[in-house]
């Protein structure tokens, strides 16, 4: 019974989810890195963002309503580089373009 509950738990715990998220941003950034510039440079940036969030998920004892918040927002994130990586060209020019707007403002 105990062996069958730390399998369960390693099958559905809270370390599983963790690990997904790092893997899925490991691919991701392996994915930006073969990209041209001004989409490499957006995907990175974002990525970084997100990494401090899993390092705190990964290292920091939080509550289950801090840990279910961070993780929502890291694969919310995660989901929107996906789409980023995945779009095309035409699409880039759209997305990009604000990016550029936004810094000459500032």
């Amino acid at each position: 019974q105990v062996i069958f509950n730390m399998i369960l738990g390693f099958l559905l715990g809270w370390k599983r989810k963790i690990r997904r998220l790092r893997k899925k941003w490991d691919r991701l950034r392996e994915k930006a890195l073969t990209k041209d510039e001004p989409l490499r440079g957006v995907a990175l940036e974002k990525l970084d963002s997100i990494e401090n969030e899993l390092k705190t998920l990964e290292e920091k004892k939080l509550s289950r309503i801090d840990r279910a918040r961070i993780s929502k927002e890291v694969e919310i994130t995660l989901s929107e580089i996906k789409a980023l990586l995945k779009a095309k060209p035409e699409e880039l020019a759209q997305i990009t373009r604000p990016v550029v707007q936004q810094e000459v403002h500032e």
